[in-house]
C-alpha cells in the first residue's frame, strides 16, 4: 500500500489557494448583502418619496377644493347684499392672492360665465332640435374670431356639430369628414356639454382652441350676454361698427343697470331698441366658472369648475 507524501512547501502553497478562494467566496457573500441592503434602502426611500408625494397629492387636492368652497362663499355673499346687476368691479371678479390653508396656500380666481359668447346659442332653439341658425349669433362669432386672427369660416364646422341635420354648411363637415379618419367618429347632432369637445371639430387644433376658448362657453342656456362682465373683444363683437374706441368707451361706463341703458350707450343705429336685439343681451349672471391652486410644499393641484349660483350645483369639475 502506496502512501502519498507532501513536503511542507506543497502544503503551504496547498493552503494558501484554499485560503484565497474562501477569501473570494467571503467577498460575494458581503457583496452580495452590500447590494441587498443598498437595494432595500433604496426601496424604502423610494416608497417613503412615494408616500410623501400621495400625501402631498392628496393634500393639495383638499386645499385647492377648499379654495373652490372660498370662491363660492364670495358669490353666494354678492348675491344676498349685492344688486341687480353683476360687474367687473365687484369683489367675486377679483383674483384671490394666495391664502393659507393647512399645510398649504389656495388661491382663486373666478369669470362670469355670461360674459363670453355661447356656442349652443349658435342654433335658434334652446334645446337644438331644429337647423335654424341664429344669424346675428354667426355673425357675431365669425366677427370674433375675425377680431382674434382666426379663420371665420371655422364657425361652420361648430354648427355642423351641434345641428340635427346632416347636410353641411359651406365651410362645414359631417360624418363623411369624420369617419375617413384613422380613428373615426361621428358629429354629435347636437348641443355641446362641454367646450373640450370642438377639439373634435374640423380645424379646431389645440393653438386656435388657446386663442378662442377665454371667449367661449357652453353653460348659458339663454346664450345671453351680460354687458357688464363682457371681453372688450366679445363687444367689438356685437357689430362692425363698433371699433376698439367704441368698445373702450362701452366698458369706461359700466356698469350699466339695464340693457336699455347699455343700448343708450351703444347708440341706436347699432342696437335697434324695437326688434330682438335686447333678447341678446343681459345685466345679471348665476354661472360662473372657478379657477382654484392648491399647493403643498412641491406639489400643486388646480380644479377648474363651473359653478351655477342660482341651482347651487356644478356643471364641470375637473381636477389636473
Amino acid at each position: 500500500m502506496g502512501f502519498i507524501t507532501m513536503n511542507r512547501l506543497e502544503v503551504a502553497r496547498l493552503l494558501r489557494k484554499e485560503s484565497g478562494f474562501v477569501l473570494l467566496i467571503t467577498l460575494l457573500i458581503v457583496l452580495l448583502f452590500v447590494v441587498i441592503i443598498f437595494e432595500i434602502d433604496f426601496q424604502a426611500r423610494a416608497d417613503r418619496r412615494a408616500a410623501g408625494n400621495f400625501r402631498d397629492d392628496l393634500a393639495a387636492y383638499y386645499v385647492a377644493l377648499s379654495g373652490i368652497t372660498a370662491e363660492k362663499a364670495i358669490l353666494e355673499d354678492d348675491q344676498k347684499n349685492a344688486g341687480s346687476t353683476d360687474y367687473l368691479n365687484e369683489l367675486w371678479a377679483g383674483t384671490s392672492p394666495p391664502f393659507p390653508i393647512g399645510d398649504g396656500t389656495a388661491s382663486g380666481h373666478i369669470t362670469d360665465e355670461r360674459g363670453k359668447f355661447n356656442l349652443n346659442s349658435l342654433l335658434d332653439h334652446p334645446t337644438l332640435t331644429t337647423d335654424k341658425i341664429n344669424a346675428f349669433k354667426k355673425a357675431q362669432l365669425e366677427r370674433l374670431f375675425e377680431l382674434l386672427l382666426v379663420d371665420p369660416h371655422l364657425v361652420d364646422p361648430i354648427i355642423d356639430w351641434i345641428d340635427i341635420g346632416s347636410d353641411s354648411e359651406q365651410y362645414g363637415a359631417e360624418d363623411e369628414t369624420y369617419q375617413v379618419l384613422k380613428f373615426p367618429y361621428s358629429t354629435k347632432n347636437g348641443p355641446l356639454d362641454t367646450l373640450e369637445e370642438i377639439l373634435y371639430i374640423k380645424g379646431i387644433t389645440q393653438d386656435i382652441y388657446q386663442t378662442i376658448s377665454p371667449y367661449l362657453t357652453v353653460y348659458i342656456a339663454d346664450g345671453k350676454i351680460n354687458v357688464n362682465t363682457a371681453d372688450f373683444m366679445i363687444l367689438q363683437s356685437i357689430d362692425r361698427r363698433i371699433d376698439e374706441s367704441t368698445a373702450k368707451s362701452l366698458m369706461e361706463n359700466m356698469p350699466y343697470s339695464n340693457v336699455t341703458s347699455f343700448c343708450d350707450a351703444l347708440g341706436s343705429a347699432i342696437c335697434r331698441q324695437n326688434t330682438p336685439f335686447k333678447n341678446f343681451f343681459d345685466v345679471q349672471s348665476s354661472i360662473f366658472s372657478i379657477v382654484a391652486t392648491g399647493t403643498v410644499r412641491n406639489t400643486s393641484k388646480t380644479i377648474h369648475a363651473v359653478w351655477d349660483r342660482a341651482k347651487k350645483q356644478y356643471l364641470y369639475f375637473k381636477v389636473e
